[in-house]
């Protein structure tokens, strides 16, 4: 017949291949999300990219048709001094030009406006190129992740298979009211087995009754925390390490 001990030991190796599972299996569903992270941040990069490349082709469809119309301004402009020199009389002469003069600021309005978007432009193109290149880098990041996540995840999904027939054998060696409790417990709040040490619960770190405490240091019998309702093992806590005395002969005082 088994004893209590015997009986926790086994609940005991139970419970570490079961929070070692759980572990296998937070790791298995972090790693299509830590792929899916990539791939929105590679996405994300991909559309700031693109947004710059559109910026880039507005930038030059306004460009042209600024200098559209600064060739129509300089045809103006030709219209502009044949008037001039077609004047009769001053006022004729005044009148062409202002029209010159209008026209000539308007150009150079113009002109500059050009300059001014051909320099963004440029500096666009750079910031593009930088950006492609991390663009590609991200991409070849995220093949890698996706290929290692692809073996990882076969890897640990082989090792939750593995815990399987391992289970079945630790749940076996212990006695079926303990595994129901454990398993109630278990699936309420994960971990259901904890160490009591000088007095308290490791579980809640409440302090527990002198005697049943008392009664579990026998180890003849099953305790639960009357405050989390965890089932408790008893652990002996670490003896004092020997202080030397006076006489440095190590005796524990």
């Amino acid at each position: 017949m088994k004893t209590v001990l015997q009986d926790l030991a086994a609940l005991l190796e139970l419970q570490k291949l079961d929070l070692d599972n759980l572990e296998l299996r937070k790791t298995l569903q972090g790693i299509p999300e830590n792929i899916e992270e990539t791939r929105r941040n590679v996405a994300h990069i991909g559309e700031i990219l693109e947004k710059e490349r559109q910026r880039v082709v507005d930038a030059e469809t306004w460009r042209r048709e600024r200098e559209r119309e600064v060739a129509i301004q300089n045809e103006l402009l030709g219209k502009s001094k044949a008037k001039l020199q077609a004047a009769r009389n001053e006022k004729e002469n005044k009148a062409a030009q202002r029209e010159i003069d209008t026209i000539r600021r308007n150009i150079q309005d113009r002109e500059k406006e050009v300059l001014q978007v051909m320099e963004a432009i440029e500096q666009y193109r750079v910031a593009i190129e930088e950006h492609s290149r991390e663009f590609a880098e991200l991409e070849t990041h995220l093949k890698a992740v996706e290929d290692e996540g692809r073996v990882k995840m076969a890897e640990v999904e082989q090792k939750i298979g593995e815990t399987g027939a391992k289970r079945t054998d630790l749940a076996s060696r212990v006695s079926p009211p303990l595994l129901r409790q454990y398993e109630r417990l278990h699936k309420r709040i994960g971990v259901a087995v904890v160490e009591a040490v000088d007095g308290k619960c490791t579980g809640c770190h409440m302090n527990l009754p002198p005697q049943q405490y008392n009664e579990l240091m026998r180890g003849d019998k099953l305790f639960t925390c009357p405050a989390c309702v965890r089932i408790l093992v008893y652990k002996r806590s670490a003896p004092e390490e020997p202080r030397p005395d006076a006489n440095g002969t190590g005796e524990a005082r």
